[in-house]
């Protein structure tokens, strides 16, 4: 069973950029991504491809470089998708967001946030910033060497949990 985990903080916290690095420095690992968007996928409905999804519950869009898998009726709660997905090949799942779940988290903070910002949160390992926050009990990864320092040592460390 895939070791699953989350990034979260809010906007432009740096999510993304530090499961960028996640995926770099974890690159000998399989690692699925759960990309949480409180926006409607924009695939035009004007097109082939757009139609499909419109009237089909299943959809499997293939090309040589890349695939894609769109499920309608998927189970009913997001927990439900992940518990599925993790019964795959991967090494680790990394969900980006979704915050109300209770797998281990690492909270990206902003320059004007602290620990308190996350209090009705649970299972939160580590605050970090990548912004030069400097509250206590915040880990700064501003520094490229020290996230992949701290990348490295995250996945050993869960890994061995």
């Amino acid at each position: 069973m895939a070791i699953t985990f989350q990034i979260i903080g809010h906007k432009k916290s740096g999510k993304t950029t530090l499961l960028q690095e996640f995926l770099r420095e974890g690159s000998q690992y399989k690692i699925s991504v759960v990309k949480h968007t409180h926006l409607p996928i924009d695939i035009p409905a004007t097109n082939d491809t757009g139609k499909f999804f419109q009237y089909s519950d299943d959809v499997l869009l293939l090309n040589d470089e890349q695939t894609i898998h769109y499920q309608r009726n998927l189970p009913s709660t997001e927990l439900d998708k992940i518990q599925k997905l993790q019964t795959g090949s991967f090494d680790f799942i990394i969900i980006e967001g979704i915050k109300e779940l209770d797998f281990p988290k690492i909270a990206l903070l902003k320059t004007d946030e602290s620990p308190k910002t996350f209090s009705d949160v649970t299972n939160i390992k580590y605050f970090v910033t990548i912004q030069g926050n400097r509250s206590d009990n915040v880990i700064d990864i501003e520094n490229l060497d020290t996230r992949k320092t701290f990348i490295n040592n995250f996945l050993r460390d869960i890994k061995n949990d």
